[in-house]
């Protein structure tokens, strides 16, 4: 069996490509689903309207045959396609060929002007997930959306979030007699209707650095307690944050901390609790004048009201307010295998974290952080020492 499949475009004739129109013409079967069906039919007769899984289904069962099968896909193969998954399933004795299309982010992006050659591409159709990481850290931002995820809930995202400010273009029913664009800023755009299926570009100008080094005064401090700069970068190298790791962030004060996990986490999203009302209004107000906000903060007590976490990956307890047993053994149930850093600059909690470590078998790594800074005091510069922290991290065994 020789397997093709072709772009068919997103969805006019007038851009279907003469290359995927022969395939599918001289093909001894064409397989699409529902959407494609017209374009099928005004190319040959000799097609069958499949669900996905089924047209899978039939290359497997018929993998020996002697026959050419044309699988028409929406938009471009290399694009969120069937393509890769039919590559995967592909039986070993058959031949497989792609045909490239035009895809809906070609196509927006030339009717709104846009180059994608910068543009963050993902797709939320069908998938969990929050568009809000992607728009804080990129310039440009293009996302299909569709199934749970749609066009409304994530421009509802951005103007609830704070980034209500920037621009927003929704097309809908792209390349057909009733293609819909809009434009217009996340605020201006939050309740209006549209389609189940559609794609959107979204502009932030603004967009935060994710690989800016966050120096203690770039932060409001207030009376909250702040995890130090020097502590800050080492705390986050130990824990080896990726892009797409869920933190958590529990006492987490000023903010500060949690900047630098979101700034890791940078496709991701960090969940805060910090139970002191005057310190969450400063994380608020620190997101916002560093433009990070791809941080769930939650006001209240850890970890009672932390039961809407999910799991996480990564782990950072910079205050615990003497529940850190309970804190620790309530992430690892939902979080088997999470890594956790305690910091302390007691003895007693060092004392504390490493004893309850050792208690729940988990693997002990402990640093003592001694940092001190320049500071200039007239015609010299004096070394000012912080307060040593110990920074002890568990990771539990599976």
């Amino acid at each position: 069996m020789k397997v093709i499949v072709a772009g068919a475009g997103p969805g006019s004739d007038l851009l279907l490509t003469e290359q995927m129109k022969q395939a599918a013409a001289g093909a001894d079967t064409v397989l699409t689903t529902e959407h494609l069906a017209d374009t099928a039919a005004s190319i040959t007769d000799r097609f069958t309207i499949m669900k996905i899984g089924d047209m899978l289904q039939y290359i497997r069962e018929h993998g020996d045959r002697d026959e050419t099968v044309c699988i028409l896909a929406s938009g471009d193969t290399g694009y969120y396609s069937i393509a890769s998954t039919v590559r995967r399933m592909l039986p070993e004795k058959a031949s497989l060929e792609f045909i490239p299309g035009i895809s809906s982010m070609q196509y927006l992006c030339a009717v709104t002007q846009h180059s994608y050659e910068n543009m963050r591409l993902i797709s939320l159709h069908g998938r969990e997930g929050s568009i809000i990481p992607y728009v804080c850290y990129n310039p440009s931002v293009f996302a299909l959306t569709g199934g749970d995820t749609k066009a409304g809930d994530v421009i509802k995202d951005l103007a609830d979030c704070g980034l209500g400010g920037v621009t927003v273009y929704v097309g809908e029913r792209l390349t057909m007699e009733n293609e819909r664009i809009v434009s217009g800023t996340a605020a201006e755009l939050s309740g209006q209707k549209f389609g189940d299926l559609a794609c959107v570009i979204i502009d932030n100008p603004k967009a935060a650095d994710p690989y800016r080094k966050l120096a203690d005064e770039d932060f409001v401090r207030g009376k909250a307690p702040m995890t130090k700069e020097a502590v800050r970068d080492l705390a986050a190298a130990e824990l080896a944050i990726h892009p797409g790791d869920v933190v958590i962030d529990v006492g987490a004060g000023t903010g500060a901390m949690t900047c630098c996990l979101a700034q890791k986490a940078r496709d991701s999203v960090v969940y805060a609790i910090e139970k002191s009302p005057e310190a969450a209004a400063l994380i608020r107000q620190n997101m916002e004048h560093l433009g990070i906000y791809n941080i769930r903060l939650v006001c209240g007590s850890a970890p009672e009201d932390m039961s809407g976490f999910p799991a996480a990956d990564k782990v950072f307890i910079g205050g615990s307010s003497g529940n850190l047993s309970d804190i620790v053994r309530q992430i690892w149930n939902k979080s088997p295998g999470a890594e956790i850093l305690v910091t302390a600059v007691t003895m007693e909690t060092q004392a504390e974290a490493f004893q309850l470590f050792e208690k729940l078998g988990a693997d002990i790594s402990v640093r003592l952080v001694s940092a001190a800074s320049a500071h200039k005091l007239g015609n010299y510069h004096l070394m000012k020492a912080d307060n040593p922290v110990w920074l002890i991290k568990g990771v539990q065994k599976i």
